[in-house]
């Protein structure tokens, strides 16, 4: 969607851009809008089978959208890009995993009072 940072309505799914770019996808909570077009399944046999089927329906539209929006934004970053993030995560791995264990043996030579 946008890079904005404004936040956004209670109940909204915020997916971020993985490489920390400020680009986000901004999904809001489910409305009866979004269930404009979609007819119940035909074969549905009671009335929870209908809404669960149009339910149903409207998340996987609603999960295409999303997975539509992610893709078309990945596009927009290069592979050096991609393997400059996947470094500097490594990186701060090791670095959090050495002070993680620096702190495990403080703990285990700290006497026990």
């Amino acid at each position: 969607m946008t890079a904005t940072t404004a936040t956004p309505e209670p109940g909204t799914t915020r997916y971020l851009c993985p490489l920390e770019c400020g680009w986000h996808h901004d999904v809001p909570p489910p409305a009866l809008a979004d269930m404009n077009g979609i007819l119940p399944d035909p074969d549905a046999r009671e009335w929870p089978e209908y809404v669960t089927s149009v339910v149903r329906q409207a998340s996987l539209r609603r999960m295409n959208q999303t997975e539509q929006a992610l893709s078309e934004h990945l596009t927009t970053h290069t592979t050096e890009q991609f393997v400059r993030v996947i470094h500097d995560l490594r990186v701060e791995m090791a670095q959090l995993k050495g002070a993680g264990e620096a702190l495990a043996r403080e703990a285990v030579e700290r006497p026990v009072r």
